[in-house]
């Protein structure tokens, strides 16, 4: 993944523990690629979304400050009943809506992280933060929910030679848009990265999520990463994802590049 950013879309907590370099006075790093993912998610009909983020990451010291901005289009029964929100807070629908494909920016993601330990502290490092989603989607085209979400969350890498396990948690503070009753959740993200080389990373992540209503399902689903890293500042990010769950899609895709500035 946010990386800190996949539950799924963090896809890279443990290659960037495994591959990255000490941040100096200041870096700059510009990510985009597409995300793309079709499931159910417990309703009648299929939910099909392609994601395509521009994410800012600006690193200073133990700091790191990030902005995302989304395009999103969405295949989908759109309206009825909401029967939950999906990990980046988008609308998940019963299926007895109108089948159409809407378009357009997604919601606004602004976060913030801190690492605890400058250096790591018996192989262990740990990374604190907060993010908020802000509602600038088109809740009408369901392409967000309306509300805005505030997430907490904290990670946590043991760097062990070639071998980095890690895990995450979080907790998301749920924006209940009009005639619904959206839940705060829970989640958390257990996982192994294995650098191959100074320029390899791949590894595996199970995630899995509290369901957002009191008659959801929850998510669970498993992501495998490979990271390419090149010369010159830039990282190349693939990724598949397969859900366990009713409540998670059946199967995504991504593929993700990025460009250091010092």
């Amino acid at each position: 993944m946010e990386r800190s950013e996949l539950s799924r879309r963090r896809v890279c907590i443990a290659a960037a523990a495994l591959l990255a370099s000490p941040a100096g006075a200041g870096e700059f790093t510009l990510t985009s690629g597409l995300d793309t993912s079709s499931g159910k998610y417990g309703a009648s009909q299929t939910t099909e979304i392609w994601y395509v983020p521009l994410t800012g990451k600006y690193e200073t010291g133990a700091s790191t400050f990030k902005l995302t901005v989304p395009y999103v289009r969405i295949n989908a029964a759109i309206g009825g009943n909401l029967i939950g929100v999906d990990a980046q807070g988008r609308p998940l629908y019963d299926g007895t809506g109108a089948r159409t494909s809407q378009e357009g920016i997604g919601d606004v993601v602004a976060s913030y992280s801190h690492s605890l330990f400058a250096q790591p502290l018996k192989g262990f490092l740990v990374d604190v933060a907060a993010k908020a989603k802000l509602a600038t989607a088109d809740a009408n085209k369901g392409l967000g929910s309306g509300k805005n979400d505030y997430t907490v969350l904290a990670d946590l890498y043991y760097l062990a030679g070639t071998w980095t396990p890690f895990a995450s948690v979080s907790y998301r503070f749920t924006g209940d848009p009009a005639g619904s009753n959206l839940k705060n959740v829970w989640a958390g993200t257990l996982g192994l990265g294995y650098k191959q080389s100074s320029e390899n990373s791949l590894g595996l992540m199970w995630d899995s999520r509290q369901a957002s209503t009191s008659s959801g399902i929850a998510s669970n689903e498993a992501t495998a990463y490979w990271v390419h890293k090149y010369a010159g500042g830039m990282k190349l990010q693939a990724y598949a994802v397969k859900g366990f769950s009713d409540g998670s899609p059946d199967w995504g895709l991504g593929l993700m590049f990025s460009k250091t500035f010092n």
